[in-house]
């Protein structure tokens, strides 16, 4: 595993007011100490602290499904044109099946639409929180469809999808439309679209469970067969043994007469 680990001078009097500008900012105390709690975090997970700086954090996250994904936030200042909450930071959750998809962000990387639940406590908090969601991918899947959706893609299917939303895909044909493709005149295609990538996945699901089952068939045949020569030993082993008996009887009676 690796990781970084990067310290910061606590100055009370170079602590700047979040809402001065990105340039002058500097981290808060709760926020560096809540960056000391990412930095053990990334010791004990998964994890890679690629980036640190005031303004900047990227993490990198290997899941239990082996997918990875990687988190970058950045200090933006309080913006309208940002929702940020309180605390002035914004991050994203990019996700691929190889390291080297997310490291190049090529089209096989996809954004994920994950937020904490607390998006006003520190930004180092949120990643953390974020960290050991990802950590445990295949467990958090349960609670977040867009995640299990984003598992059981394929590479060559995420080759067309840019975000995973709550709600639906967001694929590039659709991003070419721009705002428009909200109207309702795009809607059936998108609805199409969702409809075509769910397809393929219950495809792939339905593929497993046939393997599944063929395989338990398999082995309940190969049980049945496995049974019935016990059955064909255990007629033979009476047959003789009846014979046997009918020999001994068939003696005795000899003698006596």
């Amino acid at each position: 595993m690796r990781w970084l680990v990067l310290s910061f001078a606590l100055d009370i009097d170079s602590i700047s007011s979040p809402f001065m500008s990105q340039e002058s900012y500097r981290m808060s105390e709760p926020e560096l100490r809540s960056v000391e709690m990412l930095q053990g975090v990334v010791k004990s997970t998964s994890a890679t602290l690629v980036l640190l700086t005031q303004t900047e954090i990227k993490v990198r996250v290997r899941g239990e499904s082996k997918r990875w994904y990687e988190i970058y936030a950045k200090y933006h200042g309080h913006d309208d044109i940002y929702d940020l909450g309180d605390n002035g930071w914004n991050y994203s959750v990019n996700a691929g099946r190889r390291e080297s998809d997310v490291v190049d962000s090529n089209n096989y990387c996809a954004q994920l639409c994950l937020h904490a639940n607390e998006q006003n406590l520190p930004i180092g908090d949120q990643i953390v929180t974020v960290i050991l969601s990802l950590s445990n991918d295949i467990q958090t899947a349960m609670q977040i469809p867009l995640l299990a959706q984003f598992i059981v893609c394929t590479r060559e299917m995420l080759a067309n999808i840019m975000i995973f939303q709550d709600t639906m895909i967001i694929t590039e044909e659709m991003a070419e439309y721009g705002h428009d493709w909200m109207e309702e005149e795009h809607e059936e295609e998108m609805f199409q679209q969702n409809n075509e990538y769910e397809h393929h996945r219950m495809m792939d699901e339905m593929q497993s469970m046939e393997d599944f089952l063929a395989l338990q068939e398999e082995t309940d045949e190969e049980l049945e067969a496995q049974r019935e020569a016990n059955e064909e030993k255990k007629r033979n082993r009476d047959e003789q043994l009846t014979d046997f008996w009918n020999q001994l009887a068939d003696k005795f009676h000899d003698k006596e007469s």
